[in-house]
């Protein structure tokens, strides 16, 4: 059975289309777990008519303690041999479940990692979600799905190549979560956990379709700014240490993700300077100088590294050439 988390916090405007996306599934044997986190709005009571209309739907209500602390709680109550998170603005394919289920049980996946799909338009998603017919996949396995050993996928996912560090629209065997929670009261909780699940994991299989559509809006924490997130800061630097402990042939590449987020959040304070006021504007300039002698550090190994992707090594050639202020000055048109 699969345990299909969704974690809620104010978000009536889309829930209802994630909730029907589950209950739509080709594979049956599934519960959904809603967790209610403190909304406001009518959230919770969707989660409630739901939950009123079959037993394979749980809802839990819970004080607002943030997206990790949701889905901990989730994960305590979960049934399910493995388990599958779902953010509340997104959806799942229709036979997300039935391929990734066949990708951990036909190839002795610990994880099964499908792909992503961006959408705006509704009706352009439920298009998109009428070609994806799990048969031509299941009878064709060896054209769409791929096995990983643990440390390969994960050194693709430091890369930042074709598996993202998001834990949603990926299957987890439960058994991964025995000794392993999500942080919280921090951003960047998936990038911090993935690491650890991967190394636990056996095999990974990855299927180079997209059954996970991540809804862009305005709203969405992608699109907003805050000096939260340079969270990401911490987490890829507690991530290089892990790895440098448990799988040092990777340093490298975990070097190269920090390097990342050092750019990303130079450049995004840069962007938002005008918005960045009172006592932000002493934190911004610490964290700002700390990414720029982050990226002093890393820059070197990264350069010579040919794994290091092209925008990093775009970042690294402007920082040689024009310094931190030519930096800044070109981040801005990345991150307007």
């Amino acid at each position: 059975m699969v345990s299909v988390i969704i974690p809620i916090y104010n978000a009536e405007k889309y829930l209802i289309q994630a909730i029907e996306s589950v209950i739509s599934q080709t594979y049956t044997d599934w519960e959904l777990i809603l967790v209610d986190d403190g909304s406001t709005d009518s959230s919770g009571k969707i989660c409630e008519n739901y939950a009123g209309r079959t037993s394979k739907i749980r809802v839990i209500h819970k004080q607002n303690g943030g997206l990790s602390s949701a889905r901990n709680t989730a994960i305590a109550k979960a049934k399910g041999n493995y388990l599958l998170f779902l953010d509340a603005d997104d959806i799942l394919a229709t036979t997300a479940l039935e391929i990734l289920s066949y990708c951990v049980k036909e190839k002795e996946c610990d994880i099964a990692c499908g792909n992503f799909k961006n959408f705006t338009s509704s009706y352009k998603l439920y298009l998109s979600r009428l070609f994806i017919p799990a048969a031509s996949i299941t009878t064709n396995p060896n054209n769409f799905i791929k096995t990983l050993k643990p440390f390969e996928a994960l050194r693709n996912i430091l890369y930042q190549k074709k598996i993202n560090n998001s834990v949603c629209g990926k299957l987890f065997a439960s058994k991964l979560f025995k000794n392993i929670q999500f942080r919280e009261g921090i951003n960047y909780e998936d990038l911090d956990i993935i690491s650890p699940l991967f190394v636990n994991a056996t095999k990974i299989g990855y299927i180079n379709i997209p059954i996970y559509f991540y809804r862009q809006h305005p709203e969405s924490y992608v699109h907003t700014f805050s000096l939260k997130r340079a969270d990401v800061l911490d987490v890829t630097q507690r991530l290089t240490d892990f790895i440098a402990a448990e799988c040092p042939q990777l340093l490298p590449a975990a070097r190269s993700r920090q390097l990342s987020a050092n750019f990303n959040i130079l450049g995004l304070i840069a962007a938002n300077r005008k918005f960045i006021i009172g006592e932000d504007t002493g934190k911004a300039d610490k964290i700002a100088d700390s990414c720029w002698n982050k990226i002093k550090e890393l820059r070197g190994e990264s350069l010579r590294n040919p794994s290091v992707r092209l925008k990093n090594k775009i970042g690294i050639i402007l920082s040689y050439v024009g310094g931190r202020p030519f930096l800044e000055i070109v981040s801005k048109h990345f991150y307007k």
